[in-house]
């Protein structure tokens, strides 16, 4: 466990919203929460957690979306978040470049984790990042966060210990249950 949680790094897609099997969520309109999420991050909010959104959005580079359409989906999401449940994300971080273009910022890739805690003033080793994927776990390990979560709410409905290297330090089946355990494990 980390010394002092000072902040949760969440993916998006697969966490927050429901993962699209081989496609994108391209529209603010299409955005649905995965149920007791708006609590999970507004139980975070309470006890001052910033959290913050780390996503690769390769839709765009794709050009099966605009940036416009990514910021109003973003704030599509904060809205259905602070309707649902008061919730607020700190700040959203995205990878819109192809996965082929190799670029830092681009999970497995540390860049955004390491931009967010130069942004925020974090030290990584007293962090957290939950995912649904492996390029999340591995993003998590390069980056040197204190802990991974694996959520099962996503791309992976079961996961076994050869599924990935590295392996998530935890594993839980959605979101609020990862928060229970963070929050009584603080």
């Amino acid at each position: 466990m980390v010394a002092q949680l000072e902040a949760v790094f969440l993916d998006r897609d697969g966490v927050l919203n429901p993962h699209i099997p081989g496609g994108y969520l391209q529209s603010a309109a299409d955005l649905v929460l995965i149920p007791g999420v708006a609590r999970a991050v507004r139980r975070l909010n309470e006890v001052g957690l910033p959290v913050i959104l780390i996503s690769n959005q390769q839709g765009v580079g794709k050009g099966l979306m605009t940036w416009d359409a990514l910021m109003a989906i973003e704030q599509r999401l904060n809205q259905a978040l602070a309707d649902e449940a008061g919730a607020f994300l700190a700040r959203c971080y995205y990878s819109t470049e192809l996965k082929e273009a190799n670029s830092p910022r681009r999970k497995p890739e540390p860049g955004m984790l390491l931009e967010a805690a130069q942004d925020f003033g974090l030290t990584l080793a007293n962090t957290v990042f939950a995912g649904d994927s492996p390029t999340d776990i591995q993003a998590g390990h390069a980056a040197g966060v204190g802990q991974t979560i694996l959520l099962l709410s996503g791309g992976m409905a079961a996961y076994s210990d050869s599924d990935m290297t590295p392996p998530p330090d935890l594993i839980f089946a959605d979101l609020a249950s990862a928060v229970d355990w963070l929050l009584e494990n603080l």
